[in-house]
C-alpha cells in the first residue's frame, strides 16, 4: 500500500503542468529511468548529486509524521506530507550562475504553486494517489527558500501538507 510520500508522487506524475517545470533523467538512461521526471519519495538522498549543475529543478515528498489524532475506532488517518522543492540557478557553458538567488526562488515557487494546484483540496471527495484513498489535503505552510548546503548557489524549500485519508483502524472486533 502506497504511504502519502509514494502516493503523492503517483498523483503528481500523472499532470504534465507539473512535470514539464522538473528535470528529467536523460533519454540514454536505462529503462525505468530514462525520460523520467525528478519527482522522488525518499528523504532527498542523492538528489544534490543528480542535479547539481542542471539549471533544473526537482521535487522530493515524504512522510513527516502526524498533524492531528485520528478518533479511536475510525478508519480516518491523518500524516504530513514535506514537499521540498530544489531549484538549481540558471547557469551558462562554464556552469557561471546567471541569475540572482530571488530570480532562482521566483522559478522555485513556479513549481510549488503547480504542485500546490494539484495537492491541495477541502472537499471531501475521494481521490486516489496510487492506491491511498485520500479525502483531502491541505496546505499546512508555504515553502521559504534557502542556500542548499554546498550546493551551488542550489536553493531547496520545504512545504508541509496535511492529508486525511482512509486507513486502518485500530479498533477490535
Amino acid at each position: 500500500m502506497d504511504d502519502v510520500a509514494t502516493g503523492a508522487v503517483k498523483h503528481l506524475t500523472g499532470f504534465t503542468d507539473v512535470t514539464s517545470l522538473l528535470g528529467s533523467y536523460p533519454l540514454t538512461d536505462p529503462p525505468g529511468f530514462a525520460g523520467r521526471p525528478w519527482l522522488f519519495s525518499d528523504m532527498n538522498q542523492g538528489v544534490l548529486k543528480v542535479m547539481e549543475g542542471t539549471s533544473a529543478a526537482a521535487v522530493v515528498c515524504a512522510d513527516f509524521g502526524g498533524w492531528e489524532v485520528p478518533v479511536p475506532g475510525s478508519s480516518a488517518r491523518y500524516r504530513r506530507l514535506r514537499v521540498d522543492i530544489w531549484i538549481d540557478p540558471q547557469r551558462d557553458a562554464g556552469q557561471n550562475v546567471t541569475e540572482s538567488s530571488s530570480v532562482t526562488a521566483n522559478r522555485g515557487m513556479a513549481v510549488f504553486n503547480a504542485v500546490q494546484f494539484r495537492l491541495h483540496r477541502l472537499d471531501p471527495d475521494a481521490v486516489f494517489w496510487g492506491d491511498l484513498c485520500t479525502v483531502n489535503c491541505q496546505l499546512l505552510t508555504e515553502p521559504v527558500f534557502q542556500p542548499v548546503s554546498d550546493g551551488d548557489w542550489m536553493l531547496r524549500g520545504t512545504a508541509y501538507f496535511g492529508v486525511e485519508f482512509s486507513g486502518w483502524s485500530d479498533a477490535t472486533e
